[in-house]
């Protein structure tokens, strides 16, 4: 069972998890992230602000990399790019292509998400209430009794 968390941060509270990233193509090097769960994301997404701290951390040039498909959201459309890495969720390790907004000026302050590419493994519990936030591996959601 993955733990995440409410923050209250800009004044609504929103489930997050804590998740590393290792990309084998930086000699496995990883780089820890916040990521907002949104059932509404097809993918996984590193934000402009976590971008900038992968590129500086590991020196990466980000339009080296892949391009990928522009990102549409409320506030546009923004260029991408791709690359392989691990999701670590605690104890799960998860490949995916990881989708990465190019950091453009001025930044905007968005979270970097944790989308239905990645939630799709899991059963995803979130009760406001309590600030519950609990991601179940398919064993765990199995043995649940619910009707």
């Amino acid at each position: 069972m993955i733990h995440g968390y409410y923050s209250a941060a800009g004044g609504r509270r929103r489930p997050y998890v804590k998740a590393s990233l290792r990309f084998p193509s930086m000699r496995g090097q990883g780089l820890e992230v916040e990521l907002l769960v949104d059932t509404g994301a097809d993918r996984t997404i590193l934000a402009p602000l976590d971008a900038l701290r992968l590129s500086r951390r590991f020196r990466v040039d980000l339009t080296t990399l892949l391009p990928g498909t522009r990102s549409t959201g409320i506030g546009g459309t923004t260029p991408t790019r791709i690359v392989e890495a691990v999701l670590n969720l605690e104890t799960v390790a998860l490949p995916l292509t990881l989708t990465i907004l190019e950091p453009t000026a001025p930044l905007a302050p968005i979270p970097s998400l944790l989308g239905r590419d990645i939630l799709a493994h899991f059963a995803l519990f979130l009760e406001e209430r309590t600030t519950r936030v609990l991601l179940l591996e398919p064993a765990e959601a199995d043995a649940l009794d619910l009707p």
